[in-house]
């Protein structure tokens, strides 16, 4: 019956694959990506069984770690030493690897089916984690277990805490925002039909935050990139990617918002499309910006890594041949 449930949830979460342009080899697959907030140091993770860090400036691999199964999740702490990493199909569910030393610690009380959503707060105080139970799951910078909620989704895919105040979004079967220490829960039905979302991401104001869907391409439902106040309320709907919005990422500024799915897009706070590039027949997954806010890095379904400048040029990249 377990194996039965994760069968489930592992199809629903790739749900939607089949209205993209490519096929691909499910074991170069890599979902996540993440630049280090001080250091030239990127982790990349995926269907690998490795997490990898690598040298921002050549990317080679620095250090690795063997992580059993799908490695769904990668987030730095503000100190660049520690990295929490989600993972499903797998037995130890999220950990917190310190790269200094060397030790992982397994962080528990998260649903054995695994899990999607990582995020830090903005000081590094806090760790959350959103399940595929739909569970929310809070510790502190070491790994201690302080509370877990349920955030009534099917599944958390993706989380983003506001910038100044302990209040998480999660998305997932709907949008959640829910307050820490007011323990206070809004949820929100974004669209006319349930689906699938992917993607969160404050801006660094706090006055907003985006969301981004898998879309129904069956029931002619385009994928969506919505923004809403930081209420809850729908401030605008944008239809223009062809496949799912994998991850969104802001500049630490707050000037532009990057986007994954068929292609690389590059959006301002008006929602105004900047640039946008196609990296070839690979959907995109992971994506992230350095702490100069003038590259971004991204991975893709076959395992490739890229680094591009503002201009969406490549500077660098890594294919997995």
């Amino acid at each position: 019956m377990k194996k039965l449930k994760i069968i489930i949830i592992f199809l629903l979460l790739f749900q939607g694959c089949k209205s993209t342009q490519s096929s691909f080899n499910y074991e170069k697959l890599l979902w996540t990506t993440d630049w280090s907030p001080n250091k030239e140091l990127i982790v990349v993770g995926g269907n690998w069984d490795t997490l990898q860090i690598l040298s921002a400036n050549d990317l080679e691999v620095v250090k690795s770690y063997k992580i059993p199964r799908t490695i769904t999740k990668t987030a730095w702490h503000n100190s660049g030493e520690i990295i929490a990493v989600t993972s499903q199909i797998s037995k130890d569910v999220a950990v917190l690897i310190d790269t200094k030393t060397d030790k992982i610690t397994k962080l528990e009380h998260v649903h054995e089916h695994g899990a999607r959503g990582l995020s830090w707060n903005s000081d590094g105080s806090l760790l959350a984690i959103g399940d595929n139970s739909g569970h929310l799951t809070l510790f502190d910078s070491e790994g201690n277990f302080i509370k877990k909620k349920d955030l009534e989704q099917k599944a958390i895919t993706g989380l983003s805490w506001h910038p100044t105040k302990n209040t998480v979004v999660a998305v997932g079967s709907q949008i959640s925002i829910y307050d820490v220490d007011k323990d206070e829960l809004k949820t929100m039905i974004p669209r006319e039909i349930e689906i699938l979302m992917l993607s969160a991401a404050w801006h660094p104001s706090g006055e907003f935050f985006v969301t981004g869907d898998y879309g129904d391409f069956e029931k002619d439902y385009p994928p969506l990139l919505q923004f809403w106040s930081q209420t809850g309320n729908n401030i605008k709907n944008i239809e223009e990617s062809k496949a799912e919005y994998r991850n969104l990422k802001w500049t630490s500024d707050g000037k532009t918002l990057a986007s994954a799915s068929e292609k690389i897009r590059l959006w301002n706070t008006d929602g105004e499309l900047l640039k946008s590039r196609s990296l070839g027949n690979s959907l995109l997954w992971g994506i992230d910006w350095n702490s100069d806010n003038n590259k971004i890095v991204v991975t893709n379904e076959n395992g490739d890594i890229k680094i591009l400048n503002q201009n969406l040029k490549i500077v660098l990249e890594k294919e997995n041949n």
